[in-house]
């Protein structure tokens, strides 16, 4: 074994062929101890065909070795080949010690591949098997989490997540997790809280972040979030839940240079420059915001929020041009971007593309009384009288304070009737 140690520290201080030579020459030797372990330090080195042909070596001489079984099958599991790995797993008896570790690695093996109906039969004949097993209770629990089965990954985690047996673990922020997905936000960051006491993760404080927005503890959300950044500045999903927890609490400012933090770590994330443009809006910076849109839609042409802030802003403006030039080449089915689409085809004299489009807008906003005053307006414009006519009775009936449309309304059937 000092040789094996040898070997060992010669790979480990970078003296790479001279350490491969000496495991050549122990793979080779007629000890099986001195191969299973010349094996292991290959795979632990990272030369994974090495390892596998040692470890198909001994397990021609014990084809019902489980812990070559298990070894060999975490190898070609790391090659990403899958298939030899669940055949190999599945040759373990159901009365060998391993049989429960295969399990396991054969749920996950069929998860991976998207059998989660067969990854959860394997569990539950396992639990059969061995009734209570705490091991496989947290698999199935997780297996349930990860396929979105909340509540029934909460009745598993709930049953093991003070078991002594499973102390390595830390069930608590997985036990958070599900609760907050089954919408249990309370007990999730109950939780949380006790996952932390073990360890802080990124991944636990962000959806510790993220549950305790959903029941507007906004501060806590920001501690959370702050730690995060602290720890990973680089985990670029924390900066738009962490702007808006300051949204909510009124710190636009703050806010903002979350945002501005995020691109910095993250340039081609649009959805960064889309919440820069709304919070540069919300601060009245109307210039910057166009800009931050501009990027968003350079990043993705296709995000339609993006366009459509950038084109409310074009349209307060009254940069019409604009709003064609954002609009008419672009195939969408929202009736409110058809409008903006139809008022700048309108104040730029193309009269018979505005008429189209309003045309098309109206059953969406039958019940908007400034969409029928401006719509009933263009009608009358156009030598539509009677149907622009009607438009603007009707807005004016369910915009009643509108003085000024109800006195239009009253000269026009005046001046009609003389």
């Amino acid at each position: 074994m000092r040789t094996l140690e040898t070997a060992r520290a010669l790979l480990g201080s970078g003296q790479t062929e001279e350490g491969l030579d000496l495991l050549h020459q122990l793979a080779k030797e007629h000890d099986d101890r001195i191969q299973f372990a010349a094996a292991d330090l290959y795979q632990q080195f990272g030369f994974i065909d090495d390892a596998q042909a040692v470890y198909e070596r001994l397990l021609k001489r014990y084809p019902n070795d489980s812990d070559l079984i298990i070894q060999l099958s975490e190898l070609l599991i790391d090659k990403n080949e899958e298939t030899g790995a669940i055949d190999y797993l599945q040759r373990i008896h159901t009365l060998d010690a391993n049989y429960l570790s295969a399990q396991v690695m054969l749920a996950d093996l069929y998860q991976m591949e998207g059998l989660d109906e067969v990854a959860e039969h394997k569990l539950l004949h396992a639990l059969k098997i061995s009734p209570h097993q705490p091991v496989l209770i947290l698999a199935l629990g997780e297996l349930y989490l990860s396929i979105g089965e909340a509540s029934k990954a909460v009745d598993c985690l709930m049953e093991v997540k003070d078991n002594p047996e499973l102390a390595d673990q830390n069930i608590h922020l997985k036990l958070a997790e599900a609760l907050s997905l089954s919408g249990q936000f309370e007990a999730s960051l109950q939780e949380y809280e006790l996952g932390f006491k073990k360890e802080k993760t990124l991944d636990g404080l962000f959806g510790y972040a993220v549950t305790a927005l959903r029941i507007h503890k906004h501060r806590k959300a920001i501690k959370a979030l702050e730690t995060l950044r602290a720890m990973d500045p680089g985990y670029s999903t924390l900066y738009n839940v962490l702007a808006e927890a300051y949204e909510h609490e009124g710190e636009l400012k703050k806010a903002m240079e979350s945002i501005k933090l995020g691109i910095e770590q993250d340039e081609y994330n649009e959805r960064l420059f889309e919440h820069a443009g709304i919070l540069s809006a919300k601060l009245n910076e109307e210039e910057q915001a166009v800009e931050y849109f501009k990027k968003c839609l350079k990043l993705n042409p296709e995000n339609m929020d993006a366009r459509t802030h950038l084109v409310e802003l074009k349209a307060q403006d009254e940069d019409y041009e604009a709003v064609i030039e954002l609009l008419g080449s672009v195939e969408t089915g929202d009736p409110l971007l058809h409008w903006f689409l139809a008022t700048a085809y309108n104040q730029t004299d193309e009269l018979k593309k505005a008429a189209q489009l309003y045309k098309m807008s109206l059953s969406a906003f039958s019940a908007n009384p400034e969409f029928l005053q401006e719509y009933g307006e263009f009608l009358r414009e156009t030598g539509h009288l009677k149907e622009g006519l009607d438009l603007l009775i009707t807005a004016s009936r369910l915009s009643p304070e509108n003085q000024d449309l109800a006195a239009f309304v009253e000269r026009i059937k005046q001046d009609e009737s003389q």
